[in-house]
């Protein structure tokens, strides 16, 4: 029942005029399976000149649990050259944003990102399946502003983020260039992290550090959202 009443809550929203163009007219979405992008009302999609959206076999909902009369949007922002390749349902709430510049990737295996999330991309950010990203999560793989050392080098180049399966980072966190976060892990709210964090441990501070380890389970609204197959 729940299944039945999220799936008409989807088709009451949905932008039907950017649905029919971004999966059946638009060049830059390649769909390799039965997925589909899934814009609501409000759903801001951006794509750069060779940019390029990969779809599979599960959906991409864009400005999802919007409320009733709300005009809020959520951004989907591609530069030129822009990769974003989407494996699992991943659901993009409103007011949340996915940005990738020149010739960056963003890799998604299935993520619920909410309100006020923002995905920040100069290079390549991996996230794996059933993901939870909390409200006002910041997650940048780049400074987007060079330091220069006394040899005129660049000192905080891009570096690769990845997110393993399973992890929950939680509200107003910042996971910074370099971050590898192992699977099943927990992130506290607020914390910063700029290293690794070990698979199945819940980590916190700034810099966050794991302290013990942990078993989380999503709701069955985020289960329906993430995992669905």
């Amino acid at each position: 029942m729940f299944r039945l009443v999220y799936h008409i809550h989807i088709l009451k929203n949905m932008n039907f005029f950017k649905f029919i163009f971004y999966n059946f007219f638009c060049n830059k979405v390649k769909r390799h399976g039965k997925g589909c992008i899934l814009p609501m009302r409000g759903a801001v999609i951006s794509l750069g000149e060779s940019s390029q959206i990969e779809l599979y076999d599960n959906h991409f909902l864009v400005n999802t649990n919007k409320p009733s009369g709300s005009r809020t949007e959520a951004y989907v922002i591609m530069r030129s050259g822009a990769r974003l390749v989407v494996r699992g349902t991943t659901s993009l709430n409103y007011g949340a944003t996915i940005e990738i510049h020149e010739n960056a990737i963003v890799e998604i295996g299935g993520a619920y990102i909410n309100t006020g999330a923002v995905i920040l991309a100069a290079k390549h950010i991996n996230i794996g399946q059933g993901v939870l990203i909390s409200r006002h999560v910041f997650i940048y793989d780049s400074d987007h502003h060079p330091i220069y050392n006394e040899k005129g080098e660049i000192a905080n180049p891009a570096r690769d983020v990845v997110i393993g399966d399973h992890v929950w980072i939680g509200l107003k966190c910042i996971v910074l260039r370099g971050s590898n976060i192992g699977e099943g892990a927990m992130v506290a709210a607020g914390s910063v992290v700029g290293g690794k964090i070990k698979p199945g441990v819940l980590a916190q501070g700034n810099p966050a550090r794991g302290y013990s380890s942990v078993i989380w389970s999503a709701s069955p609204k985020q289960d329906a959202e993430t995992a669905e197959k």
